[in-house]
């Protein structure tokens, strides 16, 4: 009863001496012998692999930075765009504050609006005056500055004789129909 656990365990076989266990540090574990056969038996397969990775990574990188540059160059071409057409607004815009009439339109596929007075809800049917649309504001125009907007940029023009000939494409009368 006077032997220690560790002395217990070793008649049992269940402990290995100190000199089995100094022999055991000395040794390498078995992941490190599993690890110092991958390095030596390296094929080339894995190593490709690891090139194959890096090289992914180095186009993911070149497609990113491609991609910010992309976006910096649309940005910096739409200030520029919007800085032309703002000066041509600035200058022509015949916008009133007084104005009360809503004047709806389609523009992008919603329906939008702007007011106006009578004499210029009359112009805009007549097409004497236009719609510009930039920074969030729909702006009138007279013919000449629609035109030199037009000219800049026609995505921002809002094409009002498109709202009457809609319905009729949209909804034909059959020849045979008689009324």
């Amino acid at each position: 009863m006077g032997d220690s656990l560790q002395d217990q365990l070793r008649s049992l076989g269940l402990a290995q001496g100190r000199r089995a266990a100094e022999q055991r540090k000395q040794q390498p574990s078995r992941k490190a012998k599993r690890q110092g056969q991958n390095k030596g038996s390296k094929s080339a397969e894995e190593l490709s692999l690891d090139q194959a990775y890096a090289l992914r990574e180095r186009e993911e990188r070149r497609q990113a930075e491609r991609a910010r540059q992309q976006k910096l160059e649309e940005d910096r071409r739409r200030r520029e765009l919007n800085k032309a057409i703002r000066e041509i607004v600035s200058a022509g815009r015949q916008n009133r504050e007084e104005a009360e009439i809503a004047r709806n339109f389609m523009f992008n596929g919603r329906i939008r609006k702007v007011y106006v007075t009578a004499e210029q809800q009359q112009a805009l049917s007549m097409n004497e005056l236009g719609i510009v649309y930039l920074a969030g504001s729909y702006h009138l125009l007279g013919p000449d500055s629609l035109e030199a907007v037009r000219q800049i940029s026609a995505k921002h023009v809002v094409d009002l004789s498109l709202a009457a000939g809609d319905d009729d494409h949209e909804h034909p009368v059959p020849d045979d129909l008689i009324w």
